[in-house]
């Protein structure tokens, strides 16, 4: 009998006007981090150009051009493509997920779902889990996390970016932990 429901209750979401159409990740969307300095200085940043999509089967793929990171200052932001990010061998971050049942769900109602994000980096790959809160807006949807993602500067392999960082700014350190945020406008390819 559960079965049966289930299979029912999937049926119904897939065939929901909003989830049969593909999406595409709208100019309003935005990655944000933040940064922390001598163990006082918070700093928000983020990434000018992102682009990708989520298509009917629940398959996501955000690509994040590295080389526009925006903190700010110009020196700042050349620092960190250079240093850190090396964006002449790493020019993008790209995050994928395959949603499931309750995300596609999520996406023709709104709600809360959680996401196991795929998230290549610096020629690394690592799975984090995030929740998110989703809602139909009048331009599409939109997909939002409901508290910050911490990546590590050890999972991807930037620890010595982060150290000449420190280094040539002559700060007593920077933050190996860094909160992320997203939140991506989905508009509909239909």
């Amino acid at each position: 009998m559960k079965t049966r429901f289930a299979l029912a209750f999937t049926a119904a979401i897939l065939a929901s006007p909003l989830t049969l159409a593909d999406w595409r990740v709208g100019p309003d969307s935005r990655i944000q981090f933040v940064s922390i300095k001598n163990n006082t200085i918070g700093e928000v940043s983020h990434f000018e150009t992102l682009a990708g999509t989520v298509t009917d089967a629940g398959e996501v793929e955000v690509r994040v051009a590295l080389d526009s990171v925006e903190t700010n200052i110009g020196i700042r932001n050349e620092r960190m493509k250079k240093m850190l990010f090396e964006v002449g061998f790493y020019p993008e971050a790209v995050i994928a997920a395959q949603l499931d049942a309750e995300a596609v769900a999520a996406l023709s109602d709104g709600g809360i779902t959680s996401v196991a994000l795929q998230i290549d980096l610096h020629g690394q790959t690592v799975t984090k889990d995030a929740q998110l809160i989703v809602a139909v807006t009048d331009r599409g949807l939109s997909a939002t996390t409901t508290k910050p993602i911490l990546l590590t500067a050890a999972e991807f392999g930037l620890e010595a970016g982060v150290v000449a960082l420190q280094q040539i700014a002559g700060l007593k350190a920077i933050s190996q932990v860094i909160p992320v945020t997203v939140s991506l406008q989905l508009i509909s390819e239909d």
